[in-house]
């Protein structure tokens, strides 16, 4: 189990992203603009359950889900799974 800087709590697994080449070809299309393959790598790599929590911590009192933090909570869970898989 891991936490963001704001307290999201997830886990990965490892398992599941590990050796994944369509996992790939969507992290290349997210690099390269398509902003759909973001949200599928979101998807793909944290898991339906815990993208639809990630929504839900990130969601302010007037309901709206900024896509600002949403990429900054995935790039600092991204950021910390590679960290891991150096150690």
């Amino acid at each position: 189990m891991a936490k963001t800087k704001s307290g999201f709590e997830y886990e990965i697994d490892k398992k599941q992203i590990s050796d994944d080449w369509e996992l790939v070809e969507i992290l290349v299309a997210a690099d390269g603009g398509d902003t759909a393959a973001v949200i599928r790598a979101m998807k793909a790599i944290l898991g339906e359950e815990t993208y639809q929590a990630l929504k839900e911590h990130i969601r302010d009192e007037h309901g709206k889900v900024s896509a600002v933090k949403m990429q900054a909570e995935f790039l600092e869970i991204l950021n910390a799974a590679g960290e891991a898989a150096k150690n």
